[in-house]
């Protein structure tokens, strides 16, 4: 439950703008803070200096001889008789003056100024006043400084928390637009049709690309697609015509290189139609163990005559949602990929929600993963076999259809090892 709770707000750890607000708002509250406590203390400071200074004044306008005593408000004693004072009072004339802060009152106050300077006489005298009123009046104005900055502190910090949620949240839409781009469903948009900020004409920015690169890429769909459909009609009619002819070696060529070339015309319009799919119309709930079995029992008897061998391995096979006819052509393909260019053992393999094949054959230089997955690219290896180099573009259509990763390894000890690994289960 607390490690649920925990993935849900860790969002908040990743969110740069309500860092930034934190930040922000933390700084706006530590200077509060400072300006506040230099405040007080200047102050406190400043009313000392005015205190001595009155003490001065009034020493200065009274004399020793004039004085009947100490009173209430005011105690004016020579240096050389303290006699019936606190220790404090001693400990501060010693100081040359100070507060003075007593455990029991002294004449209804616990708080004294003291100062040891001259009387009008010229002799030397401490004079001392209560303060506990002027202090009572500091303490209550600290007390409504430091409630007002709690206030303050923690209405920025809700205002900064608000401020970075909101733009988090335009943030997250952004983002979770990239994302939806970038899984090929160029549908996506932010929504934002009007600007008001910065934000906003990133959004607009991001929309307008998007629909460009919609264009862009529906077009290039349906021409591929055209193309092959339209050449699929005269193609038919030049091997029909082939077929006409009389039996020799120059009319089976000829014949097997239209066959060839109708087989890449349809596998190009396979992967434009798959390319072209929105949607997860004709998806439905899909055993990968019990897949891999019926595609092992159909094509064992190719794989056999072949003179090679199949098996089957599978571990803890997932179920997905999956349109089971792509996945068919798909690891079709794969299966296919094996027999020409792989050794003499075949794996189709199941593990969780990964699916795949591997062969023990000569395998592909891992630096070129990422070229034999592109349309048309065959390696100078593979340039003698049968083959279009449609087989793996294909797959990566099928597994970007279903928002899988198509995954290319070394299998061990050699060979090739292509696997569909299925998320978001």
């Amino acid at each position: 439950m607390v490690r649920k709770w925990i993935e849900q707000i860790s969002w908040v750890r990743r969110s740069s703008t309500l860092r930034l607000a934190a930040l922000l708002s933390g700084l706006f509250a530590l200077g509060f803070v400072l300006a506040i406590s230099i405040a007080l203390t200047v102050g406190q400071r400043a009313n000392e200096r005015r205190l001595d200074t009155a003490l001065v004044t009034l020493a200065q306008g009274s004399s020793i001889a004039e004085i009947q005593g100490d009173t209430p408000a005011l105690i004016l004693r020579p240096l050389d008789d303290l006699s019936g004072l606190p220790t404090p009072f001693q400990r501060a004339v010693t100081r040359g003056g100070g507060t003075v802060s007593l455990r029991d009152d002294l004449m209804r106050s616990d708080l004294w100024r003291v100062l040891v300077t001259q009387d009008n006489a010229g002799q030397p005298v401490m004079v001392a006043i209560p303060i506990e009123d002027l202090e009572n009046a500091q303490e209550l104005l600290a007390q409504i400084l430091w409630t007002t900055a709690v206030i303050v502190v923690a209405a920025t910090l809700a205002i900064g928390v608000w401020a970075g949620l909101l733009a988090q949240r335009r943030l997250a839409r952004i983002n979770a637009t990239l994302a939806r781009l970038a899984a090929g469903d160029l549908t996506a948009r932010t929504g934002r049709d009007q600007s008001t900020d910065d934000l906003d004409d990133m959004s607009q920015n991001i929309d307008q690309t998007a629909s460009e690169l919609e264009r862009l890429v529906s077009q290039t769909r349906h021409l591929s697609a055209s193309i092959a459909h339209d050449l699929r009609t005269p193609l038919a009619r030049l091997r029909a015509q082939l077929e006409m002819l009389p039996d020799s070696d120059g009319r089976g060529a000829a014949l097997e290189e239209a066959s060839h070339l109708s087989s890449v015309f349809d596998t190009i319009m396979r992967v434009a139609r798959i390319e072209a799919g929105q949607g997860r119309e004709g998806f439905e709930p899909l055993d990968l163990g019990e897949f891999v079995r019926d595609m092992a029992e159909i094509y064992d008897p190719v794989i056999d005559d072949a003179s090679k061998t199949l098996s089957v391995e599978i571990t803890s096979p997932a179920t997905i949602d999956a349109d089971r006819a792509m996945l068919v052509q798909a690891m079709a393909n794969l299966i296919q990929n094996a027999l020409v260019h792989g050794g003499d053992q075949i794996t189709l393999f199941v593990d969780g929600a990964t699916m795949g094949v591997a062969d023990d054959g000569a395998g592909v230089d891992p630096a070129e993963f990422a070229e034999i997955i592109k349309p048309m690219v065959r390696l100078d290896a593979a340039r003698s076999t049968q083959g279009s180099g449609l087989g793996l573009a294909l797959v990566r259509a099928v597994a970007d259809r279903h928002g899988a990763t198509l995954d290319l390894a070394v299998n061990t000890p050699h060979g090739l090892r292509i696997a569909l690994k299925f998320t978001g289960l």
